[in-house]
């Protein structure tokens, strides 16, 4: 299963997370079946007001693109059922991985092997997600 960056628009880079999300209502969009879940043991504290028990863990490849530039890995995101005007969050090990540059402006920077893939983040649509949230 290939996760495409470009299909899952609302996406939340956290540099202070220690995990990759997949929000309950973006993997169903995704067609994934819960039974492809793997069993997750722990609790997430940081995603609201309390603490938050995973539906479990899937291994997705996921391709992070801007044009003809990308670039794929294979990524084992959380699932959890909490409200959020986001799909994804993505966070610092898979960061680290792309070799990302996050800068404030939400300009992410992935070296790939045809150069350097820019992904601009929607100041607007953002602030947009924020509010329906």
């Amino acid at each position: 299963m290939i996760l495409a960056y470009a299909h899952l628009h609302r996406t939340l880079v956290d540099q202070e997370s220690s995990v990759d999300i997949l929000f309950k209502p973006a993997f169903d969009k995704l067609g994934l079946d819960e039974k492809e879940l793997r069993a997750y043991p722990d609790t997430l504290y940081g995603l609201g007001d309390t603490p938050v028990k995973p539906l479990g863990f899937i291994l997705l490849h996921t391709t992070f693109e801007k044009g003809i530039k990308s670039k794929t890995l294979s990524i084992d995101f959380i699932v959890v059922i909490v409200g959020s005007a986001y799909n994804v969050l993505i966070g610092r090990t898979t960061l680290n991985r792309l070799g990302a540059v996050v800068s404030t402006p939400s300009v992410h920077e992935i070296p790939i092997p045809e150069g350097i893939a820019t992904i601009r983040g929607d100041q607007k649509l953002a602030r947009k997600c924020y509010n329906e949230a």
